[in-house]
């Protein structure tokens, strides 16, 4: 580059120079070409001096000898959260640092979304600073990390969600359980675990058919999450039986939220079944000493005093 610059110093006139320039341009845009990669070479001010097809292409503009390169909005996606001054910023840090730098920007080609990764490399020729800008299209390494992420969810959702009520699963909900614990034991924090049962759901299931007794385990699951605050969890925990766990709670509260979940549930209609549901509940708040297994166990004994005492009702601390 030195010998070639010393070389354009000693011509002697400017058509000489300009043709020197030209056929240098001409060598880097087949240099760009063959690596499949657009350029741009933009002068101190962002203004357009050369370009090769492929930028055009990529792009999606015709960047023309002397304007200014297009503002973010104008030619990229810009995402609500994004750097308000985008590929800008990148362009004028890369000539103030002196360095080069890369980002990824988004673009829209005939309706379909691609990614293009901008590498913008400062250079000085004839004492003017300049930077050049070099484009790829990373459209399909970008699409792939997105399906290795939705796999990575999908796996994850399927580790620990019931498909059928969106709700969390029993291994997971018993981890929960043990943090819980754990962390009331160490700070005496309180909180409380609760047993939901549907009532009579056999005979759903019998009369009604699966189809029908499905629906009526998802109506319960998006009742429990309306119900329910987020810090909450819930989990479906057998057939027909669910587990929340509410942290911060104590045992009035409990009861109180549990009897409005228990409420709302039977003047619910399920598509397909003319009767009220109902549903039982136990309820107990944390007590120190406890295992897990006693934990549940004495949770599991206060919803079997709810469907002694006739169901449809939260039966709490004994």
């Amino acid at each position: 580059m030195d010998n070639w610059i010393s070389h354009y110093q000693q011509l002697p006139h400017a058509d000489q120079r300009t043709q020197f320039l030209s056929t240098l341009v001409h060598h880097y845009t087949e240099v760009f070409d063959a690596t499949q990669s657009g350029f741009l070479l933009l002068d101190g001010q962002l203004r357009v001096l050369s370009h090769n097809q492929l930028a055009e292409t990529l792009f999606g503009f015709v960047p023309r000898p002397g304007d200014p390169m297009p503002q973010p909005g104008d030619l990229f996606e810009v995402d609500s959260d994004a750097d308000p001054d985008g590929h800008d910023c990148i362009l004028t840090r890369a000539l103030q640092e002196d360095r080069p730098l890369s980002t990824i920007q988004t673009v829209r080609r005939d309706g379909e979304r691609h990614w293009l990764r901008l590498n913008a490399i400062p250079v000085t020729l004839m004492a003017d600073a300049q930077v050049l800008v070099v484009i790829q299209d990373v459209s399909a390494e970008q699409r792939l990390q997105q399906d290795v992420v939705q796999q990575q969810q999908a796996l994850e959702q399927a580790r620990t969600r019931d498909s059928l009520t969106g709700l969390f699963n029993r291994r997971y909900i018993l981890d929960e359980l043990g943090q819980l614990n754990a962390l009331a034991k160490r700070y005496r924090s309180r909180f409380c675990i609760a047993l939901i049962d549907l009532d009579h759901f056999k005979g759903v299931n019998d009369t009604y058919g699966h189809a029908v007794a499905d629906t009526v385990l998802h109506t319960l699951g998006e009742l429990i999450q309306e119900e329910l605050r987020d810090a909450d969890i819930s989990a479906r925990y057998g057939e027909e039986e669910f587990m929340v766990l509410m942290p911060e709670t104590g045992i009035d509260a409990g009861i109180s939220t549990l009897d409005r979940l228990r409420q709302r549930f039977s003047e619910t209609r399920v598509p397909g079944i003319k009767r009220s549901l109902t549903l039982s509940a136990g309820v107990i708040e944390w007590q120190p000493g406890l295992s897990l297994e006693q934990l549940v166990f004495k949770t599991d004994q206060r919803l079997a005093m709810a469907k002694y005492a006739g169901r449809n009702q939260v039966c709490g601390d004994l």
